[in-house]
This record gives structure tokens, sequence and C-alpha cells, in this order.
């Protein structure tokens, strides 16, 4: 549940320091940086980015030779490896056409200066020569989103700077780059870790669903070197199938966290994960900087407390299968059980569970494997505690990213002909990218549509031979996120609120309860259709929950509607759930309409009426309290 930032610099790099240093010191959670941009060659912020571990890009723009559209696409291109939850421009001195901005993520800048002064080049000059001629008394900092018009996007944050009678120009400079650094650090923060419940991981998308759950969705992206490498067609699909197969056939060795699934999205319990991947391996290989083979072929014979003998080779079978554990973080770090226990990762009795059952499944795994034809050469699992303080397999388990995978009638032929095995998992990719850049400094090549269609083939022809499934993928359609946490909701839990407005105009309002009612930990659905122009359809929707399997259910529907509002009559004589009338308004006029025909119901047709959304939340916390008395 780590949040990726790309970050583009121009010159010394002193707020992607802060950012480093932010992460580094916690005031940042749950982020790295994947990237570094800048459009200079040789300059600071490079050095400072290369010091870090951080991966660089430096792409300088030549307008002799491209249109800007061109470069900007160019640059794109290069983030969309990425897939970063932000975009930070701190310092990018070149101004984005559409053709950059149009990407599917958030881009925040950091300018020195308040909104509506001084956009553009020399801010800081600027405004110091607007102090000394007396048109202001101060400046400032802001933070805001990018648009094609320069310095005028949505503003996340601002700060106020003093100008003092006796500044110089260079002291005014001094003390708006002091305060650029916290403002960056805080609205990265509340842009970032808000209370969305969302989290973009490298390959995963997870949103906090509320009641201590989690819906997580696979996506096709293929990551390695610390970088999102491409898309390969239904590899979500395959993750998130191949570890609901093992999650239920894995359950008498350890418990795990999956509730439900569908196609490539999973529900699953909330649990608080330890800060360590325990990767188990059986044959020493890899072509990452951190799998085995690179470390013994450097030199090392004792790895994460693990002592190996002289004279292995790649690829070959070890004579037991052994713990190579890493830390969780920007880099993943190789750490000793004893530095795990030290370094409080894990108690003693934690990780001596943890690391028996870590040797169960991967055993469990690698017979299994056997029977269908496969070797499991080595994996990576997760763990966590969930709410009643159980210790939990959480993450994925055994798929085609989180493990190696050999065909296992022809290892041994190719080994002794010391050429690489047959593979069924992201092995394939990461090998070309190898042949083709030093990933961790240079850009990724483009992979072949050709090459990530054998991917995609060798993923699908892995799950149906493990489960035995064959064909399934010809039925496999892309769901919808949201209907499947509705139907979760809907067949699982007993209390929850149904929020029908009258018009998609009415969704800022709506939005505003479902926050509400979020804080007070009960989950909603809600929905758009007119009691006027489509009363069938309001009883057909009612007539999903209120004809729903789920036994001793609890609805409160919460109206949104104004002026007749025919709405909450609607619904309340169809229903014998509660019905909570919250009808919005514009103004006072606007307000005393809506209240007067929301309060006319019929006899027999009771709707609570209340104007506040955090009150509605309330109300329904304790009409729910009442029934569970």
């Amino acid at each position: 549940m780590v949040n990726n930032l790309v970050v583009f610099i121009s010159g010394n790099g002193t707020n992607l320091q802060a950012i480093i240093d932010g992460i580094k010191n916690g005031i940042l959670q749950n982020m790295e940086i994947s990237l570094v941009v800048s459009n200079r060659k040789n300059v600071e912020g490079l050095r400072r980015a290369r010091k870090a571990g951080i991966p660089t890009h430096v792409d300088v723009f030549n307008s002799n030779n491209e249109t800007r559209e061109e470069y900007d696409t160019r640059l794109k291109n290069v983030v969309s490896n990425h897939s970063p939850s932000l975009i930070v421009l701190a310092g990018w001195m070149h101004i984005f056409t559409n053709n950059f901005l149009n990407c599917p993520y958030p881009i925040i800048n950091l300018h020195p200066a308040l909104p509506g002064q001084f956009p553009g080049k020399n801010a800081i000059e600027q405004a110091y020569d607007a102090y000394m001629a007396g048109k202001i008394t101060e400046t400032g900092i802001m933070v805001h989103k990018v648009t094609e018009t320069v310095d005028v996007g949505e503003v996340l944050g601002t700060y106020n700077v003093p100008i003092y009678p006796n500044d110089t120009l260079e002291n005014l400079r001094n003390r708006v780059q002091f305060y650029e650094k916290p403002l960056l650090l805080i609205s990265i923060n509340n842009l970032l870790n808000q209370d969305t419940g969302v989290y973009r991981g490298k390959v995963r998308d997870m949103y906090d669903i509320g009641y201590n759950r989690l819906l997580v969705s696979h996506s096709n992206r293929l990551s390695s070197f610390d970088r999102n490498i491409c898309d390969i067609d239904w590899k979500g699909h395959v993750l998130n199938k191949t570890s609901v197969w093992w999650f239920n056939n894995t359950r008498h060795i350890v418990d795990n966290h999956l509730l439900h699934n569908d196609g490539h999205i999973m529900v699953v319990k909330k649990c608080v994960p330890f800060k360590i991947e325990v990767v188990v391996r059986g044959y020493i290989t890899g072509n990452t900087k951190t799998s085995l083979w690179t470390h013994y072929n450097n030199g090392e014979r004792n790895y994460c407390g693990v002592d190996l003998p002289d004279g292995l080779v790649k690829n070959q079978k070890l004579e037991a299968n052994i713990l190579t554990p890493t830390t969780k973080g920007i880099v993943d770090v190789p750490i000793t059980p004893t530095e795990i226990v030290e370094q409080g990762y894990a108690t003693a009795e934690e990780w001596d569970y943890i690391s028996t059952k870590a040797l169960e499944l991967f055993q469990y795994g690698q017979d299994v494997a056997a029977e269908r034809g496969f070797i499991l050469v080595d994996t990576k699992y997760e763990f966590g505690r969930d709410e009643d303080g159980n210790i939990l397999l959480i993450d994925e388990i055994h798929t085609c990213d989180s493990s190696r995978y050999w065909i296992k009638n022809t290892y041994d032929a190719l080994f002794k002909l010391g050429k690489e095995p047959e593979k069924l998992d992201k092995d394939l990719v990461r090998y070309y990218v190898k042949q083709k850049c030093n990933p961790y400094k240079e850009p990724i090549p483009e992979i072949p549509q050709s090459h990530k269609d054998t991917v995609s083939k060798s993923y699908i022809t892995f799950y149906e031979r493990l489960t035995g499934n064959n064909n399934e993928h010809e039925s496999w359609t892309y769901n919808n996120r949201e209907q499947v946490q509705e139907d979760y909701f809907r067949n699982n839990l007993n209390e929850f609120v149904v929020i029908i407005a009258g018009s998609v105009s009415d969704n800022p309002f709506v939005n505003k309860i479902k926050s509400c009612l979020r804080d007070q930990g009960i989950y909603s659905v809600n929905y758009a259709v007119s009691a006027h122009k489509n009363t069938s359809k309001v009883l057909e929707l009612l007539n999903q929950y209120e004809n729903s399997p789920t036994q001793q259910r609890h609805i409160v529907y919460v109206t949104v509607a104004g002026r007749s509002n025919a709405l909450s009559g609607v619904v309340a004589c169809n229903t014998n759930f509660p019905v909570i009338a919250c009808p919005p308004f514009k103004d006072k006029m606007d307000m005393t309409v809506n209240i007067n025909s929301t309060l006319q119901m019929p006899s027999k047709v009771p709707v609570m009426t209340l104007l506040e959304p955090g009150n509605v939340a309330l109300a329904v916390k304790r009409i729910f309290n009442l029934i569970n008395v």
C-alpha cells in the first residue's frame, strides 16, 4: 500500500531532498519515489537522487528538433512505466502541454507566490519589487494542481511569508525557500494520506471500504527493478485467481485474509502488516540486484544469516529451502532473523511462528507444483495481524508475480547444458529487459507486443494447469469495482445505508453524507434515480434490497431530493425500513421550500427529516444501536 511518487526537477533539488528526507524520517508515510526526471544534465538534484538509490531519467528538450507536444508525449510515456500515485514538480522549469497533462495521474507544483500573484518565472523577484514599490506587504508559497495555464490550478496549500523593511532580495529568497519544504510535505501528505481509503501500489490498487475490509483490485501492471515495466493482458485475473486458489487450499497450514473474490478483485480483512517480506528459496537464481544469485556471484557466502557453500552455480537446487527475509520500504533490504527481532520488526515468538509457517507453505507449494509439472523455485510471503490479534497470511500467495516457476520436465536437461530453465513467471520480462539495458540506471525499453502476448499466455497456461480449470480464461471479463464491492456488502453485511438521490447533480451533497457515515464506521451505497421521471426504477432498486437472501438485515434509506420530494414518499411507502430525508438546498429560500415538501408526507408514510449530513450519520448509528440492544 505504498504510494509511488515521480518527482520532476531542473536544478539543485533541495525540495527533492526534502521529500527524500520526509520519507526517510516518517513524515511522509506509505510513500516512495520511483523516479526522478530532469530536463537538465549534471544538476545537483540528480546527484541527490542517485545517492538515495532512486532511478533517474534525463531528457533535454530541443526546440530545434521537436515540438513541446512531442517532448511532453515522450515524458508521459516514461512516467506511465511507473504508474505513480502522484507527480510532483519540484523546481521543474518547463511548461507542460495537454499532451502530458492528460495523463491519469495527479500532478502538483510548488510555486513561490500566493494564488493570483506573480505566476511564472522569477516570482520571488517580482514579489520583492512589488514590496519595494509599496504594492504588497507580504508574499507566500502555494502548492497547486497543474493545468495548462501557468500557476492557476486548484490550490492545495498556502503559506504567507512576511517581507521586512530591511530585507534584501537574498534574505527574502532564503525565507521563502525555508518555508517551501514543510508546505510541500504537508500538501503531499494531505493529498495522498487523506481519508479516502485509496492506496495505489505497483501492481495492485487497494480501497478501504469500511468494516475493517479492503477491496484489492489486481492490475495488469508488471513491476520489477523497483519500477513498473509494462502491462500484461489478463495478468490481474491470473494473479487474483491464483492467490484465491492457494489461499483456499492452504488454510490448514495458516489462516489468511481472503473473504470474497470476483475476477481480478478480492475483498479481504484489513490487517496491520509486519514490515517484512518473508522470502523462501529452494534454488539459487535471479536477475535483480536483490536476487540470491547476484549476491552469491558477487562473492557473498552469508546472506540473511544463511551460510552458503562454495561452488554453487546459477539455477542450482539448494540442499534445503532457506529463508532470506527483507524489509519493506523504498528499497527492500536483506535482513537476518536476529536483526528482525533486535530492530523491532517482530518479536522472537512472532518471527518463530511466521518463519515456521512460511517454510510449511513453501514445502506444500513445491509438492503441489511438482504434481502439476512445475517447480516452485522461490516466493515471498507477507503476514499481518487482524483486529482480533490473529496472525494471518496476507497480500498474495504463490502467484507468477511473487514466485518463480519453472517447467519441471525440462529443468534437468537445461541445467546440465548451462541454459536457463523454461519459465512461467515475470522473469520472462526481467530477462528481456536485462539484455537491453541497465534497468536500475537507464530507461526501460518498450516491450514488443509479441513478447507481452507470450508472457500473458504463459500466465494463463500456468493458472489453468495449476487449477485444472482448462479454458476458463475464455469467459473472463473485467468487473466493475463498485459493483463487486456492492455485491459483497449486500450479501455479507446486515447493517448498511442505501442513499438514493433524485439526480446526479446532488452527488456533491451525497458525498458529504457518505463521508459522515464513513466517520461513524457505517457503510453506504448510493444511487441517482428520479421518482418523478422513473418511478419503476426506484421500485426496482428497492426490490433488490427488500428481497435479499440475507437474513436479519437492517437497512436505513437516506433520500436526497427537494422541491416536491416525491422520492422520499415513494421510498417510505414501499419499505418497512427507516427512511431519513436529507434535502439539499442552495440558500434559505430553497431550504424553506425543500423542508416543507419533505415534511408534508401522507399518513402511514413516516420520513425523518434532517438537514445536516453529520446528524444523518449520528441518527443512523443510533438506529443501529437500538436494533442491537
